[in-house]
């Protein structure tokens, strides 16, 4: 697939909000004093690990915004407690928590499709890409699911990240993991959000949490620590809201270019304003205690839905003062899967450091 491919999403029902946006961001850049510069950006907190429990199907959001979300509207960020600070930038800092068993990949990994059945959704069985690091046979590593954006499928998104991966667990001094990435399905005109929709037809998180994580990991589940899912555009979106939807499964997150609230009333939740608040990710950043996290952004982003996303987002998750390790950067270039690829070093620096 050419390099121009995108998995942009496509959103034509989408409120459109670019001059609000511009004053959130600007009140934001005026809260954090000297904090943010232009173009680029970085914010890093620091927390200890926190005990999670599981989010049901309906977990419930912050109530300060639910109102909001029953209107279909796009809740407000509230005004900020206290201003972000300015901290080191981060992918290259010491470990945060136990490091994984010391290996060192011994040449590229390989590729190879895992054609996983859905036992507990009515979906066909569907292919997961995985890549496997040159490492000891029986050596238990860290596992990473990452989910494509839309239109998309997991062979693209691989294909954008893959000779990045060889590279940082050969020569680039990073302790491998493995990756999987799933097929989400969607298209230009319907975005399944990696979640289960309204009327039960596509459960899409059933089957990447059921089916497609026992897959991958078979008799040696990992624990959260050792987990992470990263997304790009929908598939931003869906890890972000996977990760807090459940909390005991990931340790870490990372959006790249993802968005954080669906208010599309003919979306994947249709008018179900409950529904809608249990997958808002805005509203549930007090289910990040303890975890990492990691938001980037395209320098060049044009569709509003995610214009300035990463910035809103982390601003709500660093006023929930919760205990998030946070990082978050404004990256060259543009909504595409060369995005992704050039974005990546930074996303697997960043991982690395969790693991």
């Amino acid at each position: 697939m050419a390099n121009s491919a995108r998995g942009r999403r496509r959103a034509p029902k989408r409120r459109r909000r670019s001059r609000a946006l511009v004053l959130v961001l600007v009140s934001m850049a005026l809260v954090a004093g000297t904090g943010v510069a232009v173009g680029y950006a970085s914010h890093l907190f620091a927390g200890h690990k926190g005990e999670n429990t599981d989010a049901p199907a309906g977990l419930a959001s912050d109530s300060s915004t639910d109102s909001a979300r029953a209107s279909g509207a796009k809740p407000k960020a509230s005004p900020s407690k206290t201003p972000m600070p300015t901290p080191p930038t981060g992918g290259t800092g010491t470990r945060t928590a136990n490091p994984h068993p010391a290996v060192k990949a011994t040449g590229p990994g390989t590729v190879s499709t895992l054609n996983v059945p859905s036992a507990d959704s009515d979906l066909s069985t569907r292919p997961v890409v995985v890549y496997k690091p040159a490492v000891p046979d029986g050596t238990v590593l860290p596992v990473v699911y990452l989910l494509h954006g839309v239109p998309g499928e997991p062979e693209r998104i691989m294909e954008a990240v893959k000779d990045t991966l060889d590279q940082a667990f050969t020569t680039g001094g990073q302790a491998p993991f493995e990756v999987a990435a799933p097929t989400g399905g969607g298209d230009a005109h319907n975005d399944t959000e990696w979640a289960d929709a309204a009327d039960g037809k596509d459960l899409v998180e059933t089957y990447l949490i059921k089916n497609v994580i026992p897959a991958v990991e078979g008799p040696k589940p990992r624990s959260a620590d050792m987990r992470a899912i990263v997304g790009f555009s929908m598939g931003g979106y869906g890890a972000a809201n996977l990760a807090l939807r459940h909390p005991d499964l990931f340790g870490q997150f990372a959006a790249l270019a993802g968005y954080f609230h669906v208010d599309d009333p003919d979306g994947m939740f249709g008018s179900d304003s409950k529904l809608q608040a249990a997958n808002t990710p805005d509203g549930m950043v007090k289910q990040a205690a303890g975890k990492r996290v990691l938001l980037l952004e395209d320098q060049d982003e044009n569709d509003p839905l995610i214009d300035g996303e990463a910035a809103e987002f982390a601003q709500r998750l660093h006023d929930c003062a919760c205990d998030v390790d946070l990082n978050w950067h404004i990256e060259p270039g543009g909504h595409s899967y060369d995005f992704v690829t050039e974005a990546f070093p930074k996303v697997i620096g960043f991982l690395d450091q969790g693991f």
